[in-house]
Parts: C-alpha cells; sequence; structure tokens
C-alpha cells in the first residue's frame, strides 16, 4: 500500500500538482480524496487552491490541494484572439476573459433585441384583441365559429359580394393609391384575426395597367372571400378586371389587368366569371321563385326528359314547317348579343354545343374544335325516321346562318356535321335546309 501512495504522490508531482506527502495526505489519498486534471496540449497554466474537507476521527479537517489547470488550446483560436492579445500586451489569460466578456455583452444585447421584438409583437396581438373585443361591444362585428362561416361562405360560392357590403370594410373615398390599399388590408387582417397577408405587383404608372395580388396564410375558405372583396373593389374604384384565378392551399393569386368601363352599373365580366357565375341566375330564381321550383322538380322526377326551346321554333315543329335561316340567325344574335358574322367557327361550334345541351333535343353531343377538323357529332334517341330527318333540316339550318360550309351524314342514332375538310363551298342545297322534308303528321 506504501508502494501505491508513493507511486500516486510522484504522478502527482509530474502533473504540477503540489501535495505535502503526510499522514493527512495519505489518509486522502487511501479515501480516494484526490483531484486529477490532465490535458494533451498545455499552453495556460495558472495555479488554483482548492480546499477540501472530510471528516476523521479526530474531527473535521481541511486539506489544501494547489492545482495547476491546463487549457488546451489551437493556434487558429490564438489568432482569432489576437485583438485582445494586444490589447493585453500578450497577456493570454486576460485576453481569454477579455473575448469572454465581450461575447456575454453581445449575447446579452442579441437576446435584448429578441425580447424587445417579442414585447413588440406581444403588444400588438393584445391591441388587435382589445380592438376586436371593442368592435364586437359595439356590435361592429359579431363573434361566429369558424365552421358556421366557412359552411356560409360555401353556400354562396358563386354570387358577388354588395359593393356596399364592400365599402363598409374599405372606403372608398381614402384609399386612391395600390400602396395604401394594400397596407390597409393588411392592418384590417390583422385586425380581424384572419392570418392573411396580401401582397401586390404593379406595372404602370401612374395608373396601374396591370396588378397581381398574392394572399398567403390564413384559411382558404376566408383567402376566397378577401380576394374576392378586393377584386371587386379594384374593379370599381380602378378599373381593373380580373384575367386569371389560381387557388391552392396556402396561396391564392388573382391576375388583374386595366380595361375600359362601358357602363358603372354593370358587373364587369372577368369578375362574374370568377367570382359571381351564379349572380345572374339565382336573380332570375329570386324574381319568380315558384315557376323556377316547379321547373326543378318536374325535370328532377322526370330525369330531365324535356325539351326546352323556343316558342317560335316549337309552333314551327308543330306547323310542320321549319325557321328560316333568317329566323334563326336573328335569335342567335338576340341570345349572344352579337351578329353570326363576329365569330370564330370554333366559337360557333361551342354556342352551339351550349344551346343543344339546354334545349335537350338530343342525348349527348360530342364536338372537336381543331382547325381543318371541326366536327359536331350528335346522338339521340329518336327511332321515327321522319322525326331524325326534320331535326337533320333543323340543325342544318342553324349551321347554314353561321356562313361555314359542311357536310351533313346521318345513322339511326347519330348526326354528324363536319366543316374544312376539302368542302371547297359545298353547302347543303336550300331544298334540304328549309321546308321541302315531308310533314310530322302521317
Amino acid at each position: 500500500m506504501n508502494l501505491f501512495l508513493v507511486f500516486i504522490y510522484f504522478c502527482l508531482k509530474l502533473l504540477n500538482i503540489n501535495i505535502p506527502f503526510n499522514a493527512l495526505t495519505k489518509k486522502l489519498i487511501s479515501n480516494n480524496y484526490y483531484l486529477v486534471l490532465i490535458h494533451k496540449y498545455q499552453i495556460v497554466r495558472r495555479a488554483r487552491k482548492i480546499r477540501i474537507s472530510f471528516n476523521s476521527k479526530k474531527g473535521k479537517e481541511d486539506v489544501l490541494l494547489i492545482v495547476r489547470k491546463n487549457i488546451s488550446i489551437d493556434q487558429c483560436y490564438i489568432d482569432k484572439l489576437k485583438p485582445f492579445l494586444d490589447k493585453n500586451n500578450g497577456n493570454l489569460s486576460a485576453a481569454i476573459r477579455d473575448s469572454i466578456e465581450t461575447a456575454c455583452q453581445l449575447i446579452e444585447e442579441k437576446n435584448g433585441e429578441k425580447g424587445e421584438k417579442n414585447s413588440k409583437d406581444s403588444n400588438q396581438a393584445l391591441r388587435n384583441a382589445e380592438s376586436r373585443n371593442r368592435m364586437i361591444e359595439e356590435e361592429e362585428f359579431l363573434l361566429i365559429h369558424h365552421t358556421m362561416l366557412e359552411w356560409f361562405i360555401r353556400k354562396t360560392s358563386g354570387l358577388l359580394i354588395e359593393e356596399s357590403t364592400v365599402y363598409e370594410l374599405i372606403n372608398p373615398y381614402t384609399i386612391k393609391k395600390i400602396p395604401d390599399f394594400i397596407d390597409y388590408v393588411n392592418v384590417l387582417n390583422n385586425r380581424l384575426g384572419w392570418k392573411i397577408k396580401v401582397d401586390a405587383e404593379c406595372t404602370g404608372s401612374p395608373e396601374p395597367e396591370s396588378v397581381i395580388l398574392t394572399l398567403s396564410n390564413g384559411n382558404p375558405c376566408f383567402r376566397g372571400v378577401i380576394a374576392h372583396s378586393l377584386s371587386l373593389f379594384l374593379a370599381k374604384q380602378m378599373k381593373l378586371d380580373i384575367q386569371g384565378l389560381f387557388s391552392r392551399s396556402n396561396v391564392t393569386k388573382v391576375y388583374l389587368r386595366r380595361f375600359e368601363f362601358l357602363d358603372y352599373e354593370k358587373i364587369p365580366k372577368g369578375l362574374e366569371e370568377y367570382f359571381g357565375p351564379m349572380e345572374s341566375t339565382f336573380k332570375e330564381i329570386r324574381k319568380r321563385p315558384e315557376f323556377w321550383k316547379n321547373l326543378i322538380k318536374i325535370y328532377r322526377e322526370q330525369n330531365y326528359q324535356r325539351l326546352s326551346m323556343n316558342k317560335k321554333v316549337f309552333e314551327a315543329f308543330v306547323s310542320g314547317d321549319l325557321p328560316s335561316v333568317d329566323d334563326i340567325a336573328r335569335e342567335f344574335e338576340l341570345f349572344t348579343g352579337k351578329p353570326p358574322e363576329a365569330f370564330t367557327l370554333s366559337e360557333h361550334i361551342m354556342i352551339f354545343k351550349a344551346l343543344y345541351l339546354t334545349d335537350n333535343i338530343g342525348t349527348e353531343i360530342e364536338v372537336c374544335t381543331e382547325k381543318g377538323s371541326e366536327y359536331v357529332r350528335l346522338i339521340h334517341d329518336y327511332c321515327d325516321s321522319k322525326v331524325c330527318e326534320r331535326v337533320i333540316c333543323y340543325y342544318s339550318n342553324i349551321f347554314k346562318c353561321i356562313g361555314h360550309p359542311f357536310t351533313v351524314t346521318s345513322s339511326p342514332h347519330m348526326i354528324v356535321f363536319e366543316f374544312g375538310k376539302n368542302l371547297n363551298n359545298i353547302r347543303i342545297p336550300e331544298s334540304r335546309l328549309i321546308s321541302s322534308e315531308p310533314s310530322l303528321t302521317p
């Protein structure tokens, strides 16, 4: 045991730990009360006294250990400490202390700035909450569960928000420029707590020629309402109509372009297309609710096996005659608001498709609008040959009024109109298109 103690003593001496070799030291070592600090690279050394207390048979005793601390540090870190070394005349210990103090100050300043920012954000959130509570108390706003609001938004999709409702939120007399408009809307979103951020990209000055609105974050249903409201405001106050709409789960983009108002009371075409496609339909339903309720009920009960056609067309069919080409052209112009010559063949085909599906004379329709290969394929379920002939002549007159040459072929349940395939100027003979067909009466 004594040999082991001597070995430990000399090891401590080699490590520059000075311990008096006496009975107390032996007691400490035998009871494992010792401290050894080992570092591979010894750059900085500083002696430190450590007092250890322990209980022995004589009572409480103290022993003083002198420990030399060693710090391992690479040359690259010494180079980084050079400004502090120059300041302290090469004293490495003082340089390290100064660098630690500087780092502590920077950390405290950063934490202070972060805390100040968090405090500002917290104060702003508190002010917004107080503002909402005040508006609720003054009955300017109403609390509603977000699920109920989402249901309401989905069920009113396709209807335009009234201008007066939008102007309750955005005052058109105080906001005249896009930047002011965006700032106001973002403040409004924060007040309402919808967490939606609005940005805008504009081209043209002083009045913007095109604008891209980007709405991000927040609930998609709420974003749709905000996009709808902003688009209506820009359309009415800055003459910007919608050219396109892009919507995903986390972002909504609205593309607007300048246009000239012909009628301030009229809804801009793009706004109606993207946000109000059901507006005119619901207006008609409100005008004659009983008629539309009964009509929908009958169509539904009869599985839509009913015809819907103009009275003059019906009269012509019943009398055994057909509407003339000129009559059909006039009806076409009333329906579209433009003469037939104003449309391309592809546009005519798509208009015809809408009319065919509305009249419900046939069951299905297939169209191709590729230039040079245009065709219309009508499918029906009529078996009487006279009825089929009359239907062929009726639709031939419709296509004749648009002024594009075509050929027509038919099979028991199909009629095919083909356009522009080496037809030159081939047209259906006049005698076949108007009233030369046999009547429907036996």
